[in-house]
């Protein structure tokens, strides 16, 4: 008797957790996600007067949506930076994301730390979901007016810089 019904039991439990797992899948397909932003990448020159230039610094971004969730606790912006030239560079980027109709929303300094070759660096940061992101390259704070390759800091910065993100890029503003 003990036997059957530790049977029965069990048969109750996978009948419940299918139907869990059904519903919880029926409540993710009536939430309506944002739509789709392929990744996008762009190479970024420094100033055409830099003739030493120096390859190898990419920065990563992903923007990831939670979506139900409000505005801000909804999203998260990934910033990953990787280093794989032959010299330790340090730089900072200044980012700007935009709405569908081209509004700003967020503005980050971003920096990527000392990077060695073959190190990288990841920040996370709160956002506004956002469609369109813009390095600035008018800023002489950041990349391309001013970095640090092997401890020296140069201006402009001589660093070539490989971007990737999940939103549309707008090279200048």
């Amino acid at each position: 008797m003990a036997r059957i019904s530790t049977t029965v039991l069990a048969v109750l439990a996978v009948v419940a957790g299918a139907s869990a797992a059904d519903a919880a899948q029926g409540s993710k397909e009536a939430k309506v996600l944002p739509p789709s932003i392929a990744i996008q990448r762009a190479s970024l020159q420094p100033p055409p007067i830099i003739a030493d230039r120096i390859e190898g610094l990419k920065i990563t971004i992903t923007q990831v949506m939670y979506p139900g969730v409000p505005d801000r606790a909804a999203c998260r912006f990934v910033v990953r930076a990787y280093n794989d030239g032959p010299a330790t560079v340090s730089a900072y980027a200044l980012l700007h994301t935009l709405d569908g109709d081209k509004g700003e929303l967020n503005s980050w300094m971003v920096p990527t730390g000392a990077l060695a070759p073959g190190q990288a660096s990841e920040r996370l940061y709160s956002c506004k979901t956002a469609q369109f992101l813009v390095l600035d390259q008018q800023s002489m704070g950041g990349w391309p007016g001013r970095c640090t390759v092997n401890g020296e800091e140069r201006t402009p910065c001589p660093l070539t810089l490989g971007l990737e993100a999940n939103l549309n890029i707008i090279a200048k503003q």
